[in-house]
This record gives structure tokens, sequence and C-alpha cells, in this order.
């Protein structure tokens, strides 16, 4: 009986969760990027292991950086900015 106001409830938490996770048709985050965004794009660049991660600045803007060890043993920075996603940097440590 109570039915429709439980289907109603239920749509509206899933869409609320879902949210923050909504990227754009070109790949690009819409809206905030967050941490765990910022690491799976990493990954995505560089395979390897996640050894870090910190929110600080980079060229002006807000950013993500994650620290990764690849196969090789060798260690990558990547700044992805935190309003577009977009990557602001990448540096061999």
């Amino acid at each position: 009986m109570y039915t429709p106001i439980r289907l109603i409830a239920v749509t509206v938490l899933a869409l609320a969760a879902g949210a923050g996770t909504l990227f754009a048709a070109d790949g690009k985050v819409a809206g905030p990027l967050s941490m765990q965004q910022a690491v799976d794009k990493a990954l995505a660049q560089r395979p390897g292991e996640v050894i870090g991660t910190d929110r600080e600045r980079k060229h002006g803007r807000e950013a993500w950086e994650v620290e990764i060890r690849d196969a090789d043993g060798q260690v990558w920075e990547l700044y992805f900015a935190i309003d577009d996603g977009s990557l602001l940097y990448e540096d061999r440590d």
C-alpha cells in the first residue's frame, strides 16, 4: 500500500548518492572531482600502486595529487584539477 512512497524515496536516495560521480560525455568530470575519481584517472593513465594522495594547489588551481609507483619502480606524481578533472601536471619523481 505504501509502495509508491517507498519507490519515490529510493529513487531520490539513489539520485543523491550518484550526484557526486557524474561524468560528461567527453570523459571530463561534471562537478567537483573527488579524490577517488582522481585516483581512478591517475591509474588509467599510469597503472601501478597508489602510494599517496593529497589536496594541493598546482598552477594556481586546487588539485588532487596522486602518487603512483609503476611496475618498474618509478614514482609518478599526477595532479588533477578539482573543478573540472583535467590533468594539470605529471612528473616522474
